[in-house]
């Protein structure tokens, strides 16, 4: 039957002259070519040396191609079993090959990756032998290589060391800092030559902690400014209110460069500042000179002599005859209120609270025994043995934020949340011009560090603290902050010249200012 069939078969040609398995066997040869053609391109990427046999494999296969399909016979002998297991078995030759490539590649970039790992666990070894121990240690011996490179790497560990050395820092408060390192002295140096001399002697007194209280190193910092106006001398062809600015500006830099500046400067530096872009250009120097000198003193008589006795006289008026009067620290402003009420006769005690390092309170206390004021002094451990005699807690503020919170020496949160306990009224005496727009919740975010040292030191005793002992503990960090955040609900009531306010008045008296200043 199949005999007959064949014939049959071979008479069914189609238009181009092929039968339909001649066209079929036409269609698998194209396939294999093309699977031929990319076997042969991946060699020629693995394998840069021609070889002999693939060359002549490729000679057999392009002349089968070039083949026209009019021979029925070449298309019958492409299509023979023989030829079809060659080209099967020559395939998995060719995927065996590029396997094993592929394995090789993988192994020399694992090997690659263990060598990297290797050195770099050698470098932290040896980073943190230098740390801990100056003597030699024992490194695993990997490499040459790791030699050559170890003299190159420790050049750059010690400028690292300069830089982020964390001995007796504490990492929370890290970013406040002042950094003290050869490129901030260049820095200071190079600012020193450009500063007022007046501006200079400031530096040296706010570094030094001899000017202390928001009020008395505003009123340093204005009088060092009178000084500057005076003896400032511009250049040819440039104007004396932009030469000043200039000036100001690197003053006020090497300022923040000796110690952090208060928020009263920050606020009257802000004045004078907005004072001199509105002084008419068609005046001549020394008119210029002295009109921002009347600038200057009006803002010292207003804003802070005028202001205290307002808030002096409000104050005075809530004193009575028998109150006890607690305060913490030395304000000048607490202290202009008490000498005050004591002229009008009025008999009242007063419990001076203090704490260290700074221990202000002792000025306080001579000022006012000098005076003739009764008056008793504690630290602040003792306060919860005094707090039961108060009548009154009257405060000093550095500052006062736009969400009502207290910004004032450290300690004083720790004495509204006591005589909150006590159910004792707390006022607040703070000038309008200390307000800030900064809104502050905790003593971390912005707050100023003073010398860890102070605290290892306790000037009570001939004999030595032992917290001495600890400057040799790198586990142990000091933290000396200098100011800290009481929240509105401890504060009864806040006094400024304008009136006696709650802590969520400070928006509506900034917005006041803003707009008489426009």
């Amino acid at each position: 039957m199949d005999k007959k069939k064949e014939p049959l078969k071979k008479e069914k040609v189609a238009e181009d002259g092929l039968t339909k398995k001649e066209r079929r066997a036409l269609k698998v040869q194209v396939k294999k070519t093309e699977i031929q053609n990319v076997i042969q391109v991946n060699e020629t990427i693995v394998e840069n040396k021609p070889n002999p046999e693939k060359e002549k494999q490729k000679q057999n296969v392009s002349h089968k191609t070039n083949d026209t399909p009019n021979d029925p016979p070449v298309s019958g002998k492409l299509l023979s079993d023989k030829e079809l297991r060659k080209l099967e078995w020559e395939k998995k030759l060719t995927d065996q090959k590029t396997k094993e490539l592929e394995s090789v590649k993988a192994l020399s970039k694992a090997e690659l990756k263990a060598k990297r790992r290797e050195q770099q666990e050698s470098q932290r070894s040896a980073k943190t032998s230098s740390k801990v121990e100056p003597t030699p240690t024992k490194t695993p011996s990997v490499n040459i290589k790791q030699s050559k490179t170890e003299p190159k790497k420790s050049p750059v560990q010690k400028q690292i060391i300069r830089k982020t050395i964390p001995i007796q820092r504490v990492q929370l408060v890290q970013h406040l800092y002042i950094d003290n390192s050869s490129e901030s002295n260049d820095k200071n140096s190079i600012l020193h030559n450009k500063v007022h001399p007046a501006f200079v002697r400031l530096g040296t007194q706010y570094s030094n902690k001899n000017v202390l209280g928001s009020n008395a190193r505003c009123l340093a910092l204005l009088a060092a400014l009178k000084q500057l106006v005076d003896n400032l001398q511009t250049p040819p062809k440039q104007e004396f209110c932009r030469y000043l600015e200039t000036v100001l500006k690197s003053c006020t830099n090497y300022l923040q460069n000796c110690r952090p500046l208060a928020v009263s400067m920050i606020n009257a530096l802000r004045n004078f500042n907005l004072q001199l872009t509105q002084i008419d250009t068609n005046l001549n120097d020394n008119e210029k000179r002295i009109k921002l000198q009347d600038v200057i003193d009006i803002y010292i008589n207003d804003d802070i002599r005028k202001a205290g006795e307002a808030i002096s006289m409000r104050v005075r008026e809530k004193i009575s005859d028998g109150d006890v009067i607690l305060t913490y620290g030395c304000s000048s402003l607490i202290r202009k209120i008490l000498l005050e009420a004591h002229k009008d006769e009025k008999k009242f005690e007063v419990i001076i609270v203090d704490s260290r390092p700074l221990l202000e309170g002792k000025e306080m206390l001579r000022r006012l025994v000098v005076a003739g004021i009764k008056c008793s002094y504690v630290l602040i451990n003792a306060l919860s043995y005094v707090m039961n005699s108060v009548t009154k807690v009257i405060l000093g503020a550095h500052a006062l934020l736009t969400n009502g919170y207290v910004m004032s020496r450290i300690g004083t949160a720790q004495v509204a949340l006591l005589a909150r306990a006590y159910n004792k009224p707390v006022l607040v005496c703070c000038e309008t011009y200390k307000f800030s727009e900064r809104v502050q919740t905790d003593s971390f975010v912005y707050n100023e560090i003073g010398d860890a040292d102070l605290l290892r030191t306790t000037h009570t005793s001939e004999t030595e603290s032992p917290l001495s002992k600890t400057k040799d503990m790198n586990k142990l960090m000091p933290l000396n902050l200098l100011y800290d955040v009481t929240p509105p609900d401890l504060v009864t009531a806040v006094v400024t010249e304008i009136a006696i306010l709650p802590c969520t008045s400070v928006p509506v008296v900034l917005r006041i200012h803003a707009d008489e200043s426009t």
